[in-house]
């Protein structure tokens, strides 16, 4: 991957000298004359559109500078990035290197109006075979009844509905860890070109009887509290119980602010099923399995035991109010070390609730620990080892594979080419899958959720808005796009001390370039908090986790909703569209938020 270079070259000036000739001489070397002129001035007019004289003094803004000129711009190859990365600071470059290579600002106008057109051209193309709507209610059900009481739609085991904010808010409600909110900022924290009703600000509302298990980091975590306020209605709250979590650096008795779960689950939810999250921090194999008891706090063992008490727990039904269950103390003779545990302190009332058991998991959603694992450790045994271990630990016959996005551990490009190699990876993986015969048990479909594909076309527009001078690709062309020009993503914004490792810039930054950034306290100034990363790391689900829910709900569909898939092409149509449709940033159709049309993804036969 190369540095951009658009800087303008000295442009031409032509002159003539008078001496004596012959005349046909003469004449000749003015015709010459004229037509280079006349090219010349053609060449300096091309580059003025690209490079323009009057941004070329370099300006700096916070710990960052923005070379707006016609300097000669360096070109890095990898291994000139490997010694940035081998120097006392985790950051790629520093100081005015870092942005040398962006230009001109960008009229966010401007972006807003190649948006619109690119949307516009997509959604055409995105076939809906598969995505299908219905208006009477018969795919939908707003009861929590569990699912032996069978309450859903037989023919449609999933579905979901799409409402404005106004009405269903933003799926934060059980998000546990302070440090990965993103609260609203005066100003604009996303562009304008994305932050629309049908692009990122709707919510999701899920209905199923499915049984559904997150497995990962911190990062799986995020996204599977923001599922379960998809799936849980408001007067069902104490339906959601933290079964383990920790905190780090304070005492908490009685709220759930700043856990990191360990283990939680949401039963029964809207339909009747179960969501569920694991904490696991590195992928699941017989080698790295644990024989006893593991903290999750720290350590990169699993344990299968922890994950078949999932599997076999006991919830109540109806729940018993609307506010959250009280977290106490765990209580337990293990060596914590410095580590207290909580758990939710469910009071039941056996004369008005009856006892159920999960009794295992249909799918499970598979988040790949990079941060907690290295490029090189993700390897494609280790993906199908940890793949057949969901079904040999919680039954799961159907696995979701989300592939990775950009993190603040992607620090040169051969870093985001493993990332790439590795999605490419579950893509084959999915791609080339053999289910086992059904009375053998295992495995039989396994789907391939977009993710990276998704959050890479945020940041693309994100970088475009705050002023990078890049081309923005046809994000509909498998063109290998993710790969050229790339090389912005890895520019990290200094000052911030609160972290280990500087965020990317075009992850965090909300604010065009020409708004000056300070680095005077511990959040970089107005830099920070803009509604896409926090840190780098974590992503705000407040802005796209109901794509992110309404991914998983469409993907479940494509195997559960009317017959199973007669062979992998139906299939794969149906995951096509899904991710086609809600992992990117194409639009949603307008009707179908607030007026409360269920959706549901069919294979089409």
């Amino acid at each position: 991957i190369m540095f951009m270079n658009n800087h303008e070259k000295n442009k031409p000036s032509w002159t003539t000298r008078s001496r004596p000739l012959l005349r046909c001489g003469a004449r000749v070397a003015i015709l010459v004359a004229a037509v280079l002129l006349h090219l010349g001035l053609l060449v300096g007019e091309k580059n003025r559109e690209t490079a323009p004289d009057d941004l070329a003094t370099p300006q700096k803004f916070g710990n960052w500078a923005v070379n707006k000129g016609n300097e000669e711009s360096p070109i890095l190859l990898a291994n000139q990035h490997e010694a940035e990365r081998n120097t006392s600071s985790p950051t790629l470059t520093r100081g005015a290197e870092i942005n040398k290579h962006q230009s001109q600002v960008i009229n966010d106008a401007d972006t807003k109006s190649e948006t619109e057109s690119y949307n516009a051209s997509t959604r055409n193309k995105i076939r809906q075979s598969c995505i299908r709507t219905d208006t009477d209610g018969s795919s939908w059900t707003e009861s929590h009844s569990p699912r032996n009481q069978s309450i859903m739609n037989k023919d449609v085991r999933i579905s979901f509905r799409l409402h404005d904010p106004s009405d269903v808010p933003y799926p934060s409600k059980f998000l546990s860890v302070h440090g990965y909110i993103c609260p609203d900022l005066m100003g604009n924290p996303l562009p304008s070109s994305i932050s629309g009703r049908t692009v990122l600000n709707f919510t999701t509302t899920i209905s199923t009887d499915l049984n559904i298990l997150f497995v990962g980091d911190s990062i799986a975590q995020q996204f599977a509290q923001g599922f379960y306020a998809s799936v849980l209605g408001e007067e069902n709250v104490r339906s959601h119980v933290i079964t383990r979590s920790f905190i780090n650096g304070r005492d908490i008795e009685t709220t759930n602010s700043g856990l990191h779960v360990c283990s939680s689950l949401v039963a029964p939810t809207r339909g009747g099923g179960v969501s569920a999250y694991w904490r696991v921090l590195e992928l699941m194999s017989k080698r790295t399995e644990a024989l006893a008891y593991v903290n999750c706090k720290r350590e990169k063992g699993w344990l299968g035991q922890d994950g078949k008490k999932l599997s076999r727990k006991r919830y109540t039904y109806p729940s018993s109010g609307g506010e959250a269950n009280p977290l106490v103390k765990e209580n337990t003779t293990k060596n914590n070390g410095a580590t207290t545990f909580y758990q939710s302190q469910i009071n039941y009332n056996e004369s008005q609730q009856q006892f159920y058991q999960v009794g295992g998991f249909d799918c499970c959603v598979l988040r790949l620990q990079h941060g907690w694992m290295e490029l090189h450790e993700i390897t494609r045994d280790r993906i199908v080892e940890e793949i057949e271990l969901c079904n040999t630990v919680v039954g799961a016959t159907t696995v979701i594979v989300s592939t990775l996005p950009l993190n603040n551990n992607v620090l040169t490009p051969s870093d985001w080419e493993g990332i790439i190699a590795i999605n490419e990876i579950i893509r084959d993986i999915a791609r080339s899958w053999k289910p086992p015969s059904p009375e053998d048990g295992g495995v039989q479909w396994v789907l391939v959720q977009e993710f990276g594909n998704f959050t890479n076309q945020i940041l693309w527009q994100n970088a475009h808005h705050i002023g990078y001078n890049i081309t923005m690709p046809d994000f509909t062309k498998n063109d290998g796009w993710e790969k050229k020009g790339a090389e912005f993503l890895l520019h990290r914004y200094q000052g911030i001390k609160s972290m280990h490792m500087a965020p990317s810039i075009p992850m965090v930054c909300a604010y065009n370039i020409e708004q000056p950034f300070s680095t005077k306290n511990e959040t970089a100034g107005q830099c920070f908090f803009n509604k896409i990363s926090r840190d780098g790391m974590h992503w705000c689900i407040e802005t796209i986790g109901a794509r992110y829910s309404a991914n998983i709900a469409c993907l479940l569909g494509c195997v559960y909703n009317g017959k199973e898939p007669q062979n992998i092409a139906e299939l794969r149509q149906c995951e096509q569209e899904c991710n086609d449709q809600f992992m990117s940033l194409v639009p949603i159709d307008e009707s179908w938020i607030g007026a409360n049309p269920t959706i549901f993804s069919k294979p089409n036969r």
